[in-house]
């Protein structure tokens, strides 16, 4: 096959990315990635510590009917382990093994809340209801990567049954856009109830996403060799299809009348096609907008200046521990991916009101202050723990544990504790009192068994990943989105104002995850081969 002329530079070398230009080369197209870090896959990652394997992003990945598919069209094999998500809340703990499971969640609900048995019974009715839902947008490989000609078979069989049944669960779901935590208030008063459901969620997750993520926790998998495979795989099949990647890359600067990028060492890059797969914020920062044509700059200038008003989504705390105890006692103890509450009285205000009123005040507050508010919100918050070693035992020494255990994390408290100089003080507070409180319920005497600790914060996944306010998943839900949010948009939430300027990843349509961030990546190529 004769090589396509058209030069393609894209910039990021996270999971968009790589999806771009893997599908890119494939298609024979001179790419060029850029990635400003030393490695690609951005937030997504596995790194050793002392032979202990951590995955830097997500614990696992849901595969959504998307992310397997692609891989497969790409002609990218791996091999996939089973992630069992657990629930736990104080002392008990349930595993999520298929729908049925709905069902002893509810009596975990009901032994924690005896007394609102009524509202319980209507809220599972409700999670049953939009996790059916789910399960309907996710049961079908996603179209675009099947072959349908001649396949008349496939079409009036699958495709066309499945379509009409996709129809009615987007209309359903598209009448529960109310955030989570009013939605709920219709069918419960008790605001620890309220808690224990929506607490792990970004604020104001729309319901129809919340109360059906239950059918997800079934959707989960995770690589053998932890999370960076697939970030491995993909860049593989991009050098081996002919593309170019070059790391250590800082684009500052974007000339859309020239068709060039310049990096930080002021070097230039030509593109016919641009896919921006990084932080959108930075996008609209660096674009040269003065040789544009008035109506191409009118456009751009609306999308700037909605991107850049808008507000990030909530980042996360990581806790890294190596542990002198084998992966055999966490398997009875919650196992490989758990949701953990130590507590059934749930944060009420901790991490609104009282987190707000924190941030507004710091200049006046003290440090013991905010070491106190943390306590309180560690003590009530909910964790999401991850044990690689579980699924595959090479991630760890032998009859030893590496854990991570993260909680949703607001960037500004982070950002007002830097301006402190209270950095490494706050920090050795949080490890700590997240290590005691474990030690104290699930597992018990953890912290006799440390051998080692690190952690990242908001600041610091910033600083790696570029991301605006260390966000994890774009944009926040407690504002109005600055990007397509709906589904029958999503092949629009490539586009930009400027013709030949694409962008993907999670900051390109609203809620977003890796398949997001991938499917945007297609869609980008799509635009262009198209």
């Amino acid at each position: 096959m004769m090589k396509n002329n058209n030069q393609i530079v894209i910039i990021g070398g996270g999971m968009a990315g790589l999806t771009a230009a893997a599908y890119l080369t494939k298609e024979n197209y001179n790419v060029l990635l850029l990635e400003k870090n030393s490695k690609c896959g951005g937030l997504v990652g596995t790194f050793s510590q002392n032979d202990f394997y951590f995955d830097s992003g997500p614990r696992a990945f849901v595969n959504s009917g998307m992310v397997k598919p692609m891989l497969n069209d790409l002609d990218i094999n791996f091999e996939s382990i089973d992630n069992t998500i657990s629930i736990g809340v104080e002392n008990e703990i349930i595993k999520v093994e298929s729908m049925a499971s709905l069902q002893d969640y509810k009596e975990l609900l009901l032994k924690l809340y005896p007394s609102d048995s009524e509202d319980i019974n209507n809220i599972i009715e409700k999670i049953e209801e939009l996790s059916e839902y789910t399960r309907i947008l996710y049961e079908f490989d996603n179209p675009n990567f099947v072959n349908l000609k001649n396949n008349y078979k496939y079409i009036f069989k699958k495709l066309i049954p499945w379509t009409f049944k996709f129809l009615n669960a987007l209309r359903k779901m598209n009448q529960h856009e109310t955030a989570m935590e009013t939605y709920l208030k219709k069918f419960t008063n008790n605001q620890s109830l309220l808690d224990i459901l929506t607490q792990f969620f970004f604020k104001k997750t729309p319901s129809h996403f919340a109360l059906g993520y239950f059918y997800v926790y079934l959707d989960y998998f995770y690589p053998k060799g932890g999370t960076g495979t697939l970030v491995n795989l993909l860049y593989d099949k991009i050098v081996e299809s002919g593309g170019k990647i070059e790391l250590n890359k800082k684009i500052i600067k974007i000339d859309p009348k020239k068709s060039i990028v310049i990096d930080s060492n002021l070097n230039e890059y030509h593109y016919d096609y641009l896919i921006w797969a990084a932080d959108l914020k930075t996008f609209y920062e660096q674009v040269n907008t003065s040789e544009l044509n008035k109506e191409i700059k009118i456009k751009f200038d609306i999308e700037k200046n909605s991107v850049l008003s808008s507000k990030c989504a909530e980042s996360v705390f990581i806790l890294f521990l190596g542990v002198d105890r084998p992966p055999t006692y966490f398997r009875e103890s919650g196992g490989e991916h758990f949701f953990y509450t130590p507590s059934k009285k749930g944060l009420g205000e901790t991490h609104i009101s009282e987190l707000n009123k924190l941030i507004k005040d710091f200049e006046s507050v003290s440090k013991n202050d905010v070491k106190k508010w943390f306590g309180k919100f560690i003590e009530l918050n909910t964790f999401e723990i991850s044990i690689p070693a579980l699924r595959d035992p090479s991630l760890a020494p032998s009859d030893q544990t590496g854990i991570m255990i993260s909680f949703l994390s607001d960037y500004q408290i982070f950002d007002k504790i830097s301006e402190a100089g209270w950095d490494n003080e706050i920090k050795e507070v949080i490890e700590n009192k997240v290590i005691e409180l474990l030690s104290n319920s699930v597992y018990k005497d953890l912290d006799q068994d440390v051998i080692f600790k690190f952690s990242s914060n908001p600041i610091s996944i910033k600083k790696y990943a570029g991301n605006s306010g260390g966000a994890i998943t774009g944009w926040s839900f407690e504002t109005p989105s600055p990007v397509y949010h709906q589904l029958k948009d999503l092949p629009k939430s490539a586009l930009t104002a400027i013709p030949n300027i694409y962008k993907a990843g999670q900051w390109a349509y609203a809620p977003s995850g890796v398949p997001i961030a991938m499917l945007t990546g297609w869609y980008a190529t799509r635009s262009i081969i198209e």
